[in-house]
């Protein structure tokens, strides 16, 4: 059994890219396989809707981006691309009150 991924998940471009490696996509940890499987899983339960994650997600990026720091030298602790999923399903997951808002 093949199961197709949606193409508004499958294709993201620019900024909120998937990290791919030969057209597969790369996870570093096993907490970033899952953080993806709960972002994708819970919109296709109609929990909420992709493009509410994306935009999230594309905030987080952007966020980080502006923050500084120079490009030539990476800060190895700078949050990573699923440091921003994880953020931004934290987010659309309180705005769609399936978890309770963090207090910030």
């Amino acid at each position: 059994m093949s199961v197709r991924a949606r193409p508004e998940i499958a294709v993201m471009e620019r900024d909120c890219a998937l990290p791919r490696k030969s057209g597969e996509l790369v996870f570093h940890d096993d907490w970033e396989r899952r953080a993806f499987a709960i972002a994708v899983t819970l919109c296709e339960q109609g929990r909420y809707d992709w493009e509410q994650f994306r935009q999230h997600l594309i905030a987080e990026i952007a966020a980080s981006a502006s923050a500084g720091g120079d490009p030539a030298a990476p800060d190895p602790h700078a949050p990573g691309y699923y440091e921003h999923w994880l953020a931004a399903l934290e987010k659309v997951l309180a705005e769609s009150g399936i978890l309770p808002a963090a207090n910030s």
